[in-house]
């Protein structure tokens, strides 16, 4: 199973950045005057810690199940075929989906003729894909337009009696790993152009909700409520994003959003229902036209009492995304540097999103928070960032003086737990008594037990919230955390190790774990922080992490997640 935005920062990024550094700051010290820190003039209000969260990617495998139509996170077409036909291999999938005539909004408009050189005969995709019993079972009802016949397989059966024509009624069992399996093996008979499109997958007892014109499962509006704000970076799927122009986006008419992510208006909508502020991130790539198009939208669609964090891509500096190398790439072109060029090129082109930002909201402009970021382990990146000295020599201001209202770091902790020079270390503590529980508690509260540079106990960071506070006191920035919490999860060759990827999990499980994320909260709102982001809402672990407050949308509660909601709650009342 492919896993998409896991968060793992590798050696040789950390390695990367460390050679950058260092030459940039020679490079600094010969080409740059000094900059004068101006702090920004705000109309904001004085901070006050409170709790987001990151909403989790949208894909068939996962259990965030968020919205009542689940084709919405249906996997893209499996181009397939009957052993039966002639020329079939025999194959899972054919590996043709070059080759799928499809509509503007991802539909199948037409299958291959027998006599046509394709060896696909039909298309099929996947919902609640791995995720036995964390989704729900019972009658779900499948929704179309068009003309053809669909076809159900593995945890799904077509109750023939119930459904007619554009209304399949299907039993699910979720007791299934393979989740559904639904296939259209024929579409537009008549050739007409009345294709199958439209599909839609919803429980039967959400009929009425769908009908009247509700978009979100009841239960996923629940769970993510009491947050204060929303973070859309992985809906959008900002990691490695492809679009370009205003006309690459998602519209909400797309087949899934699973393929592109999800649309602009589907988010707002999401803000909107809840009253909730939202956080959206720019692809590294968008045109002025799409940031501008972007802020219109936004502006004309959100609750006019919502407030929008802005923020350009994410996490520039990590090399395992391609928006890294991106920047790496337009910092070098525009000035012909390396060193930390690239930080320069990004601080730049935050501020001229935040100028078009502010500019298309006019009076409305303190609704934008624009944000600003940096490496939070790295202390002295964020000077390159917010000072941009190569873009000021062009006569600009510095870019943290664009509007930019907000700079933001991580708040996780636990990482060193995963480390490849601590496996074996952490490994020997598996033979103790409690299963090595009490000394990865105590690793994570002191961060003492492992050795190597990396520090990342709950005083390193709380150090590191003390570090972060006086950059952003010092240039009148508020001080915001766009993702946090545990970070347990193997790196490199920790990852395939079995025994060590279940201890992760389980010690994600532990009661612990409250009194953990507690004292972060507790540390952060000490140091004056004001939002903290969860990383994501809900997930099911694995070895690529054990990201979720919640495993599955169902779960009642956890350690971290009634840590949260605790926390939430206790500041309500203040």
């Amino acid at each position: 199973m492919l896993i998409k935005n896991f968060k793992i920062i590798t050696l040789l990024s950390l390695l990367a950045v460390l050679i950058s550094a260092c030459q940039s700051l020679k490079e600094e010290a010969v080409q740059s005057s000094p900059v004068v820190i101006v702090p920004n003039k705000s109309n904001l209000p004085p901070q006050k810690a409170n709790v987001g969260i990151g909403l989790n990617g949208i894909a068939d495998w996962s259990t965030q199940l968020p919205f009542i139509n689940h084709f919405k996170t249906s996997r893209a077409w499996i181009t397939q075929c009957l052993n039966s036909e002639p020329d079939c291999q025999g194959k899972w999938s054919t590996e043709e989906n070059k080759l799928l005539n499809l509509d503007e909004n991802g539909w199948v408009k037409s299958l291959p003729k027998p006599e046509d050189p394709q060896e696909y005969t039909r298309v099929s995709t996947l919902l609640f894909r791995g995720i036995p019993n964390k989704f729900r079972g019972g009658k779900y009802l499948v929704l179309y337009d068009g003309e053809g016949t669909l076809e159900y397989k593995f945890a799904a059966k077509k109750i023939s009696s119930e459904s007619k024509a554009g209304r399949d009624v299907i039993e699910v069992d979720s007791s299934i790993r393979d989740g559904i399996l639904l296939t259209i093996t024929a579409t537009d008979p008549k050739n007409n152009g009345n294709y199958i499109r439209n599909i839609k997958v919803i429980e039967a007892k959400n009929e009425k909700l769908f009908n009247q014109g509700e978009i979100f499962n009841p239960l996923f509006l629940e769970k993510i409520k009491p947050f204060t704000t929303l973070r859309f970076m992985d809906w959008i799927q900002t990691n490695n994003s492809q679009q370009k122009q205003w006309s690459d986006r998602p519209t909400s008419s797309i087949s899934s959003y699973a393929l592109k992510g999800a649309s602009i208006e589907t988010m707002v909508a999401l803000g909107n229902k809840l009253n909730k502020d939202v956080w959206f991130n720019i692809p590294h790539q968008a045109t002025d036209e799409y940031i501008t198009k972007f802020a219109q939208l936004a502006k004309a669609k959100l609750n006019p009492e919502l407030k929008i964090y802005i923020e350009y891509s994410n996490e520039v500096w990590n090399w395992q995304f391609k928006q890294s190398q991106y920047v790496l790439a337009q910092g070098k072109a525009k000035w012909n540097q390396e060193g930390n060029a690239y930080m320069q090129w990004y601080g730049m082109r935050t501020a001229q999103m935040c100028d078009i930002w502010k500019k298309e909201f006019g009076d409305q402009k303190n609704r934008v928070l624009c944000v600003i970021s940096t490496q939070t382990a790295y202390k002295a990146l964020e000077k390159p960032v917010l000072d941009c000295p190569l873009w000021v020599k062009e006569g600009n201001k510095p870019c943290y003086q664009h509007g930019i209202d907000v700079y933001a770091i991580t708040g996780y902790f636990g990482g060193s737990l995963g480390h490849p020079d601590n496996e074996s270390k952490v490994k020997s503590w598996l033979n103790e008594s409690d299963g090595g529980f009490s000394k990865a508690i105590e690793q994570l509260k002191t961060g003492k037990l492992l050795p190597g540079k990396t520090k990342d106990g709950l005083p390193d960071l709380f150090d590191l919230f003390n570090y972060h506070r006086q950059v952003a006191q010092e240039r009148g920035l508020q001080l915001v955390a766009y993702e946090g919490g545990q970070h347990i999860v193997g790196v490199g060759k920790v990852k395939e190790n079995e025994q060590l990827n279940d201890f992760f999990m389980e010690l994600n499980r532990r009661p612990e774990m409250y009194d953990l994320y507690t004292e972060v909260l507790n540390n952060w709102e000490k140091t004056r922080g004001g939002l903290f982001m969860h990383f994501v809402d809900i997930g099911q672990p694995s070895k690529h992490g054990s990201w979720g407050s919640l495993e599955y949308l169902d779960q009642k509660e956890s350690p971290k997640y009634n840590a949260l909601m605790d926390f939430i709650r206790n500041h309500k009342k203040k």
